[in-house]
């Protein structure tokens, strides 16, 4: 009698491996055409964590690799196309169509190797340590904290950063001999033409370039590294979408259209903090 239980044990065992075989070998999945974003595309940034240990980057066709994401570690994409995957029928993922920002690579990646690009304003912010962790954490200011880096001895302001959001510097209560850096003339312009001149271009030459036209104008890295008694609003929304106006993950069409680039950095003497 434990013989053939035995027996019929190994029987079902082998008839379970075998449907799971033919469920498995009957799986189809396909990569289905979306939608193609506006105005270009929307601006995403490698998620660093997550392509560690490679995340595959494949032609068109996804036939072929042709790349691994965690060689682009800190790159900027733009998503043109967005792409459905399914396994027999059903949605299981999403993959994108990209190019990096300076057109040499392109493909599909899976929509989980990549963050979109979102900005926040500084009126979302409560306190200046709430806004300088955001600095501080998020891919898309990266250029802000080069920036930053420049003014090694200046406290930033939320409030500051706020009421010259929009770069007008003509209503300022709390402070004064505010002074917008970025319209600050240089020899290609003001400071701030050559930031946007540059949009979304990687950031360590352009703030090379930024503080040479600082120098120019009279803010040496000596005189900057004195300015301890102001305080320094910035606002950096460096080719990206707003998080008040578009959703994290996977873009719409219209998240292109939504892109957004300002540039403000003012200095500001507080007459009470």
């Amino acid at each position: 009698m434990k013989k053939i239980v035995k027996f019929l044990a190994i029987t079902t065992a082998v008839i379970g491996v075998s449907l799971a075989s033919r469920v498995s070998a009957s799986a189809k999945t396909t990569y289905q055409y979306s939608y193609t974003c506006d105005n270009g595309g929307v601006p995403y940034f490698t998620r660093t964590a997550k392509v560690s240990n490679g995340g595959v980057l494949w032609n068109t066709k996804h036939t072929k690799k042709i790349g691994n994401m965690k060689d682009y570690p800190y790159s900027r994409w733009l998503v043109k196309k967005v792409y459905t995957k399914k396994r027999n029928s059903k949605v299981v993922g999403y993959y994108y169509y990209v190019k990096n920002q300076n057109n040499k690579k392109q493909g599909l990646v899976w929509s989980g190797y990549l963050n979109k690009a979102l900005a926040q304003t500084p009126n979302q912010f409560k306190s200046d340590a709430k806004y300088l962790n955001y600095i501080q954490k998020v891919d898309s200011q990266r250029l802000t904290r080069a920036i930053l880096k420049l003014f090694p001895n200046t406290q930033v302001s939320v409030k500051l950063s706020s009421l010259t959001a929009n770069g007008y510097i003509g209503k300022t209560p709390g402070y004064t001999e505010v002074v917008n850096l970025g319209k600050l003339p240089s020899s290609s312009g003001t400071i701030a033409t050559s930031l946007w001149d540059t949009s979304a271009q990687p950031v360590k030459s352009r703030v090379e370039k930024f503080e040479r036209q600082l120098s120019e104008a009279g803010y040496s890295s000596s005189i900057r590294s004195k300015m301890t008694s102001g305080r320094l609003s910035i606002y950096i929304a460096d080719d990206v979408n707003l998080s008040t106006s578009t959703r994290r993950g996977l873009p719409t069409k219209a998240d292109g259209e939504g892109r957004t680039t300002v540039y403000t950095i003012v200095y500001g003497i507080p007459t009470r903090d």
